[in-house]
């Protein structure tokens, strides 16, 4: 986690290079709003970040405890002062890294904690910070083989640091095919670009992380050959940071207390994204539960979308703009210092830390959609500011 913050000042260096680029070439590659709302949900999925990994490192670590694997590595040579734990454990991992992705596309309930990072209907270095507010839970159990493995948590923590950043520099257009060997062996953004894509041809393709050959090894390769459209099969169309993250969960267990048949409302939960209830569905997708079959009664359909990004010009003027930004600058420096402070507290001060931050944010997603709610929402955040200050900066 601490390699992550440490280099988050080159991510946004990074995405400050593509900014300028795309100015020069001409490329709206970038809309403000939209790059807006994906910081904001990356800095909200650092808060939560802090919790679901000090739970996931406590259960590592039981299991590692419990491992036999220790003994095991050190006789094939893989104790961690070897440098072949650590291209193991990179390879071992990024297949991991492609069983929960594939998992986290196909089984509902955990496509429900991914789809935050498919919603945009934009694809750019900012994308790649669009992130779940419990990302770490459905990804990092896929991981906690690697303690019965023996391979201790320190190592299991760098390595999937080192794998989240490889992956950032993925999410643009401004590099288009790499060379021929390059893009048969890694992940390059020709093949991410598929992968985010709502193109019927490209869906639920191109999983890998940093290797590309785990998807041409199981089916799920697919080359870019046309310009992707990116986005959701049912776009978003509003910046509100909860509903992002929570509406496949809401719309779960809305069909389990409507439909009538139960057990397909539970089995929902662990099936494709697509499927039903059959006394909710339409009337052409009852019963399938083939991704295949549900695409190709909706080929036309998702190929006819059209790029139509929620309130495009919402942000109006340029002093309007540096307005948005610091609503924007300042929930983000209550929650750097926050978490550089969260162990400090207890649990009441870090759940009400927690509320009036993601209130701000949710604020600021009303602003990029052009609401301005004074009453219910600016001047409660406003107050909420000056609580935070007061409380973090008290004698």
């Amino acid at each position: 986690m601490r390699l992550i913050e440490s280099i988050a000042p080159f991510y946004f260096l990074f995405m400050i290079v593509e900014i300028v680029y795309t100015r020069i070439k001409k490329k709206e590659f970038y809309f403000y709003e939209d790059s807006l709302a994906d910081l904001s949900l990356g800095v909200l999925s650092r808060i939560f970040d802090g919790l679901v990994l000090l739970g996931l490192v406590f259960v590592y670590d039981k299991l590692y405890n419990l491992s036999f694997g220790v003994e095991l590595l050190s006789k094939l040579y893989l104790a961690p002062s070897s440098i072949l734990h650590w291209i193991f454990l990179f390879v071992l991992l990024d297949f991991l890294f492609y069983v929960a992705h594939r998992y986290s596309h196909e089984i509902k309930i955990l496509w429900a904690s991914h789809v935050v990072h498919h919603s945009s209907e934009e694809f750019n270095l900012s994308v790649a910070l669009r992130q779940s507010f419990i990302r770490n839970i459905g990804i990092g159990m896929f991981y906690l083989p690697l303690a019965l493995l023996g391979f201790p948590v320190e190592s299991y923590l760098i390595i999937d640091a080192l794998n989240r950043t490889y992956q950032f520099w993925v999410h643009t257009r401004t590099i288009k095919k790499l060379p021929s060997w390059f893009e048969s062996i890694f992940v390059t953004p020709s093949h991410h670009r598929v992968h985010h894509a709502m193109n019927p041809e490209y869906i639920d393709k191109n999983y890998g992380g940093v290797f590309i050959v785990w998807d041409k090894l199981f089916g799920t390769y697919c080359e870019e050959t046309i310009e992707p459209r990116y986005g959701l099969t049912t776009q978003l169309q509003n910046y509100d940071p909860i509903h992002a993250n929570l509406h496949v969960l809401k719309d779960l267990f809305s069909d389990l207390i409507h439909t009538k048949n139960k057990w397909q409302g539970i089995l929902s939960f662990v099936s494709y994204p697509s499927v039903r209830p059959d006394d909710l569905q339409l009337v052409m997708d009852r019963g399938i539960r083939n991704p295949k079959v549900w695409l190709s009664h909706h080929r036309l359909e998702l190929t006819n979308k059209v790029h139509n990004p929620v309130h495009r010009n919402a942000s109006g003027t340029k002093l309007y703009r540096v307005f948005l930004l610091s609503q924007f600058i300042i929930p983000t420096g209550f929650t750097m210092y926050f978490l550089k402070r969260m162990h400090l507290y207890g649990l009441l001060e870090v759940s009400s830390v927690f509320i009036l931050l993601v209130f701000s944010f949710y604020s600021l997603g009303k602003l990029l959609e052009g609401k301005k709610e004074w009453i219910s929402v600016e001047i409660p955040k406003y107050f909420s500011w000056l609580f935070l200050l007061l409380y973090f900066f008290k004698s």
